[in-house]
């Protein structure tokens, strides 16, 4: 008799344990993963971003190079005419062509930095829009977390908690 209610006993707390399991285990965070390569890739504003970047980075480079062309055309111009200039002329000029090369180095510098800015700037602006989107999108669907992946950063992720795809569409409408 002694067995039996043991044996009821333990059978009792199996299923017990069981049932605490499937529960706990149903209950488990809601955790996710988005490939970030590939959300940036086919994100709309990140690609009219990057068309436009590289508008601008046309534009610039095309003041960039006419400038030293023109600078490049005084260099000529100052060779050709050395020969008949004083050496108080040459080293005017020398000390002109200087200050062209200097002010074409400085213009080239605070372009790059001011377009350097103006990406990151506005590339903070994407991301700001797309972070908020998948923070209400893992609110809506009851994620506890949701994690960014770039390169092979989580070592192993199964397919099933990819949302790359619902985020790209959902960023993308």
């Amino acid at each position: 008799m002694n067995t039996r209610i043991t044996n009821l006993c333990i059978a009792i707390l199996t299923v017990i344990v069981i049932a605490l399991g499937v529960i706990i285990f149903t209950k488990a965070d809601k955790v996710a993963y988005i490939d970030t390569g590939k959300l940036l890739e086919q994100s709309k504003e990140m690609q009219v971003l990057k068309k436009q970047l590289e508008k601008e980075q046309a534009l610039v480079k095309g003041n960039i190079d006419t400038l030293t062309i023109e600078f490049q055309q005084a260099l000529k111009d100052y060779e050709k005419a050395q020969v008949k200039m004083s050496s108080k002329e040459k080293q005017l000029s020398q000390e002109l062509l200087r200050n062209k090369q200097q002010q074409l180095m400085q213009y080239q510098q605070a372009v790059q930095q001011k377009t350097q800015e103006e990406e990151q700037k506005k590339a903070k602006e994407v991301l700001a829009s797309i972070n908020s989107k998948i923070k209400e999108y893992g609110d809506k669907k009851g994620y506890k977390l949701i994690l960014a992946t770039s390169g092979g950063n989580i070592a192993y992720g199964d397919k099933s908690a990819d949302i790359t795809e619902e985020i790209v569409k959902l960023i993308n409408q």
